[in-house]
């Protein structure tokens, strides 16, 4: 939906004339077409309530379509208005729906936060956000594991997060980094050897979604603040940030580490890791800057 404008002469006066143009975009229940409404849901909203801004601004035209200037200039202005806002709002849109398309790189969704979730995890952001306005690289206990200290601006929001439902448990088994998941009994580049496990009778491969950039990391990184709560979300369970591990490998060894910190798994694969690690580091930090960007003010 959207409202336009036009101008005609009729005998000594001019008139500015009011005309519905309807375009392929009306309330969201019926017509815009969202990827997924559930990753950008203040984009949505925002769009939302433009539209029925705009639906009740048509509403108040005059069934004639015409109108004197001192009426018609100021629905005009409004309509002007209106149009613009709801463009931009399309192009924030856009622009958040691209990024959690590359931050799911052919993966499963997330399964959405609750309302209670989303909530909390907006009230310990906007806590954070005043206080987290120098960031400090992040934090590392002895055995080299990166973490978030008590008293910490990040920690209320990361303790909220660590409770929430693992989406790693029972993750499909798609290609991550564009490698199929290992196979059963094979052996693994880190030097571990896969391993099997029986699910409902079954053999399948010992192995286990790991974040290559730690998700306590990903708290720490630029802008994440700046981030609604479903899209902090997006990025902390990111398929674009996974790789298949045997799970050995994730539980007692990488276990939220920096690469450089694990110790016991063969060299050379740990060279790679940390190369992988700095290229997902960055990745995320300009799919970060790209989200907080399109987040609606």
């Amino acid at each position: 939906m959207t409202v336009g404008r036009d101008m005609r002469i009729r005998g000594l006066f001019a008139v500015l004339v009011l005309l519905l143009s309807t375009l392929l975009l009306a309330l969201p229940s019926s017509a815009i077409a969202y990827a997924d409404a559930a990753a950008c849901p203040a984009q949505v909203a925002a769009l939302d309530a433009n539209q029925a801004k705009i639906a009740a601004h048509n509403k108040l035209l005059p069934p004639s379509g015409v109108a004197p200037p001192e009426v018609a200039g100021p629905v005009n202005r409004e309509a002007d208005q209106l149009n613009a806002e709801k463009d931009g709002l399309l192009a924030s849109l856009a622009r958040c729906e691209a990024v959690v398309d590359r931050l799911r790189d052919n993966g499963p969704a997330p399964k959405p936060l609750s309302e209670k979730n989303s909530q909390a995890m907006a009230r310990a952001t906007a806590a954070a956000r005043p206080r987290w306005q120098n960031p400090t690289p992040p934090a590392k206990m002895s055995d080299g594991r990166v973490t978030i200290p008590r008293n910490h601006p990040l920690r209320p929001l990361w303790d909220i997060v660590k409770k929430l439902q693992n989406p790693m448990a029972d993750y499909p088994l798609v290609p991550l980094q564009g490698e199929q998941p290992p196979k059963p009994d094979a052996k693994h580049a880190s030097g571990y050897g896969v391993g099997t496990r029986v699910v409902k009778g079954e053999n399948v491969p010992a192995i286990s979604p790991d974040h290559i950039v730690p998700k306590v990391e990903i708290l720490y990184l630029p802008r994440f603040l700046e981030l609604t709560p479903e899209n902090q979300w997006e990025v902390l369970n990111a398929p674009i940030n996974l790789q298949w591990l045997p799970s050995e490998v994730n539980a007692q060894n990488k276990n939220s580490k920096s690469a450089e910190d694990m110790k016991g798994v063969d060299s050379d694969w740990q060279q790679e890791q940390i190369a992988l690690q700095d290229r997902k580091r960055k990745e995320l930090t300009d799919l970060i800057a790209q989200l907080a960007d399109s987040q609606v003010r």
